[in-house]
């Protein structure tokens, strides 16, 4: 039995790539305090736990990150689903410029439309798309062929292409 990484280890693992971490939950989840949480919580569960035989520390690091990034999101649209519930409101923000909103509306909408995602179609949307990895790194990084890769990108991109174009449709007056 391997036993369990060294806080040190750990810590020089979070010094090299905890901005990619961070960058990895932060362009999911649009918040800056939800991305740091996201990737504390990465380092905690790699010294709460055994890891063997990654190949890669970015495409592993980077996999956890958006795992734990969807969770919040699904997280986050049931607690906006219990809103109406509760009779609460949205909390009034200060106005800002048309672009800015229709841009921080988008980034919604699109993070929504992930979230809606299976995580496994989510998993390879960000390493792919928001990320960069080539299919070779998805497919390594979340142990498939490159053709399931494919595949799986083909279904969320399409499911995507149909969130989006349902609020695009909810926007017209």
């Amino acid at each position: 039995m391997t036993p369990l990484p060294d806080a040190s280890d750990v810590a020089e693992l979070a010094r090299v790539h905890g901005p990619l971490v961070f960058r990895t939950a932060y362009r999911l989840l649009g918040d800056q305090a939800q991305a740091e949480d996201v990737q504390q919580e990465v380092f905690l569960r790699l010294l709460e736990s055994r890891h063997d035989g990654i190949a890669s520390w970015p495409a592993y690091l980077t996999s956890a990150a958006t795992r734990l990034a969807i969770d919040v999101l699904r997280r986050r649209q049931r607690w906006w689903r219990l809103l109406p519930t509760w009779r609460a409101q949205t909390p009034v923000s200060a106005p800002s410029a048309e672009e800015a909103s229709i841009e921080a509306q988008r980034a919604a909408q699109l993070r929504a439309a992930l979230g809606a995602l299976s995580r496994r179609e989510a998993q390879c949307f960000a390493l792919r798309y928001l990320e960069g990895f080539d299919l070779a790194e998805v497919a390594a990084a979340l142990r498939m062929t490159e053709n399931n890769v494919s595949v799986v990108l083909h279904r969320a991109r399409r499911r995507l292409e149909a969130q989006l174009s349902q609020f695009a449709e909810e926007a017209r007056p």
